[in-house]
C-alpha cells in the first residue's frame, strides 16, 4: 500500500508541474500577457490543463483500484467504494451543469448579456476630444472579447470612433488629428444608428469617441457587446463531456464492487 501511495505521489507531482510550466512556455511564448493592465489569456492553454486533468482522474481510477486490491477488510472496501461514487456523482454532475451552461443558447447569450456595458455621451463641444467613454476588448482572463459596439445618435447626426488609448492620449487635443486614427475606418456615422465590429485587436483599453466637431447629435447611447471566446466554448464542455463519460464509467464498476463488499460490511 506505501508503494502504490508513494508512486502516485511521485507520478502526480510530475504531472503537475507539466500542468504549471508548459502554460507558462505557452504564455511566454505568445507574448502576449501582461501584468500592467493584468490579462492571462487562459483559453490559450485551457485545453491542456483540462487534458492533464482528466489523465491524473483517470490515473486514480486506476490507483484506487490497487489500493482497494490490498485492503483486507471489507468494511473499509464498502466505505471506499461508497465515498468513491459521491465523488463522481458530483464531478459528473458539475460536469453536466458547465455543458449546460455552456451549450444552451440561451444561457451563453445570459452570461454574454451580463458582461455587456452601455452608457451614453454628451456632445460638449469644441475641438479636443473631450466627449468619449472607454473599454478593454477582453477581460482579463481572455474568456470573452467584444465583437461590436451599436451607437444610437440623438436629436443628429453623430461621428464616433473607436481609437487605442496610445493614439487616443497622443492626439486627444485635436480631434480633427485623432480621427485619422480610427480603427472604424468605414462606419463612423450614426445617421440615427451604427454598428462598429470589433475584432483581431490587441489587449488593452480603447476609446468611443463623439466627434464633437463635425457631430450635430447632442448625444449619442452606446452598447458595449462581448461574446464568449470560441476555443473556450469548444474546448471546456468537450471535457465536461470527457469527464461525464470517465466519471460514469468509473460508477459503473463501483456499484457492483460497492454491492459485493456490502454484505461483509460491519457499517453500511
Amino acid at each position: 500500500m506505501a508503494q502504490v501511495r508513494r508512486i502516485k505521489k511521485y507520478l502526480y507531482l510530475v504531472q503537475i508541474a507539466l500542468t504549471l510550466i508548459i502554460p507558462i512556455f505557452v504564455i511566454l511564448a505568445e507574448g502576449r500577457a501582461s501584468l500592467v493592465p493584468f490579462y492571462l489569456p487562459i483559453n490559450s492553454f485551457i485545453y491542456f490543463v483540462l487534458l492533464m486533468v482528466l489523465i491524473i482522474a483517470v490515473e486514480s481510477f486506476f490507483f484506487k483500484i490497487l489500493e482497494m486490491r490490498l485492503i483486507r477488510s471489507d468494511s473499509t472496501r464498502y466505505y471506499v467504494a461508497k465515498r468513491a461514487i459521491r465523488r463522481a456523482l458530483l464531478v459528473a454532475i458539475v460536469s453536466a451543469v458547465v455543458v449546460f451552461l455552456l451549450w444552451a443558447p440561451f444561457v451563453s447569450k445570459a452570461i454574454e448579456d451580463s458582461f455587456a456595458a452601455e452608457g451614453r455621451i454628451n456632445n460638449t463641444g469644441g475641438h479636443a476630444a473631450t466627449a468619449y467613454a472607454t473599454f478593454y476588448d477582453r477581460d482579463p482572463l481572455g474568456l470573452s472579447s467584444v465583437n461590436h459596439i451599436t451607437v444610437n445618435a440623438n436629436s443628429g447626426v453623430a461621428r464616433v470612433y473607436v481609437v487605442s488609448e496610445k493614439n487616443f492620449n497622443h492626439s486627444k487635443d485635436n480631434i480633427s488629428l485623432l480621427v485619422q486614427y480610427r480603427i472604424n475606418i468605414y462606419d463612423y456615422e450614426a445617421n440615427p444608428a451604427l454598428s462598429i465590429e470589433i475584432k483581431n485587436l490587441p489587449y488593452g483599453k480603447y476609446y468611443i469617441v463623439l466627434d464633437t466637431v463635425e457631430s450635430t447629435a447632442t448625444s449619442i447611447d452606446y452598447s458595449v457587446h462581448p461574446a464568449l471566446s470560441p476555443v473556450f466554448l469548444s474546448y471546456v464542455p468537450f471535457f465536461a463531456l470527457m469527464f461525464i463519460v470517465a466519471y460514469g464509467a468509473w460508477i459503473a464498476y463501483l456499484i457492483p464492487m460497492k454491492r459485493r463488499y456490502s454484505s461483509g460490511a460491519i457499517y453500511t
